[in-house]
């Protein structure tokens, strides 16, 4: 049997998730390059779409009924369901392994399924993108709820700091308020309105920017030194 786990040059090992690439389509199934000689089989049963020669797909190492190394791209029945042991605000590894009507698959840690709700995220996230993110919370089913942003007020400190930054760039004013579409106040600092609109209230508390209609100002020149 074709063993992984003593050849250094595998991409993967059994128990392993991993991103690899389709070599081609056989009438048995597919097979992708793991870096090694043979090829790893992906029976067409495995697939959650009809895959083609070149693509990139996410898919599970695991030992069939033949004894020989397979993969699968069905990966929720081989997560672990029980993720009683994340707590809200963690920070955690995550794979996107599918878009819905609600939001984004992730697989946490290699390990559980957790869910991004599209209202809360404002950046493109595509099919096998690794990013960084947070638990929101585990639901009393066992279900986890993710968010790409630090919790509540955590590092509105230097969110703040980082639109008093960009004001100064921009000769004291920014054409941005707290009723400016997410999408805008992504693509400028990165995170969401809620987490923007926490930060622009901490510096107008402070005194350091005021309000408009149209935008927000530096309350004095002496900001822009």
């Amino acid at each position: 049997m074709l063993n992984s786990d003593s050849d250094p040059n595998a991409l993967a090992k059994v128990g392993e998730l991993a991103t690899l690439r389709v070599v081609s389509i056989e009438p048995v199934g597919a097979f992708l390059d793991w870096g090694l000689p043979k090829n790893l089989f992906l029976p067409f049963g495995e697939q959650t779409w009809p895959v083609e020669a070149g693509d990139e797909v996410v898919v599970f190492l695991y030992i069939d009924n033949t004894g020989r190394i397979a993969s699968s791209m069905r990966l929720e029945k081989f997560l672990d369901k029980d993720a009683s042991s994340y707590k809200p605000e963690q920070k955690v590894d995550l794979l996107v392994i599918d878009e819905t009507d609600l939001g984004y698959k992730a697989v946490i840690n290699s390990k559980h399924l957790g869910m991004l709700f599209k209202n809360e995220v404002f950046q493109d996230l595509r099919y096998a993108d690794r990013i960084a993110g947070y638990i929101k919370q585990v639901r009393d089913d066992g279900k986890v709820d993710l968010i790409l942003q630090p919790f509540g007020s955590k590092g509105a400190g230097d969110l703040g700091q980082k639109i008093l930054d960009l004001l100064k760039q921009k000769e004291g004013f920014l054409p941005l308020t707290d009723k400016s579409p997410p999408e805008v106040i992504y693509e400028l600092f990165g995170v969401s309105k809620k987490k923007y609109k926490m930060a622009l209230g901490g510096i107008y508390k402070k005194k350091l920017i005021t309000i408009e209609e149209n935008g927000i100002r530096l309350i004095s020149s002496s900001n822009l030194k």
